[in-house]
């Protein structure tokens, strides 16, 4: 058996699961990213508060 085939057995995984994992963990990553930035208004008043202070300030003045 020679050196390459015996070291070939011993690594856990290969290139291609390799890709996969860390193609899993950055989903997961941005699965949960999204996840935040979908439920923090919900939790938070001051990130709820942003949202309403944008609306009022891009509305036009009224001519009253």
């Amino acid at each position: 058996m020679s050196l390459i085939a015996s070291t070939a057995g011993i690594v856990l995984f290969s290139f291609t699961s390799g890709i996969a994992m860390v193609a899993t963990v950055m989903l997961s990553v941005f699965m949960l990213a999204i996840l935040f930035l979908t439920f923090a208004p919900l939790r938070s008043s001051d990130w709820a508060g942003r949202e309403d202070a944008t609306a009022a300030a891009s509305a036009e003045p009224s001519d009253d």
